[in-house]
């Protein structure tokens, strides 16, 4: 097992970065309320470019309970 920046503890085969795709279905929602969240303040995602955009695995569970109620899509 990897330590990253002395926090994370990350297998070789283990995801840090998911899809948009990927998150839909870890959440079941839908592509177009998962690309409004991309573009919330503070959503835990990262984008290069005009590449895709890159979500966090770990930090949306965090993400979620933190702002669960707050917004409306």
């Amino acid at each position: 097992m990897e330590k990253l920046s002395g926090t994370v503890d990350v297998t070789e085969d283990e995801l840090i970065l998911i899809t948009v795709a990927e998150a839909c279905n870890l959440m079941k929602i839908g592509r177009n309320t998962m690309l409004k969240l991309v573009k919330t303040k503070g959503f835990p995602m990262i984008r290069y470019g005009n590449g895709p955009y890159l979500i966090d695995k770990k930090a949306l569970p965090i993400w979620i309970t933190k702002h669960y109620g707050n917004y409306k899509l």
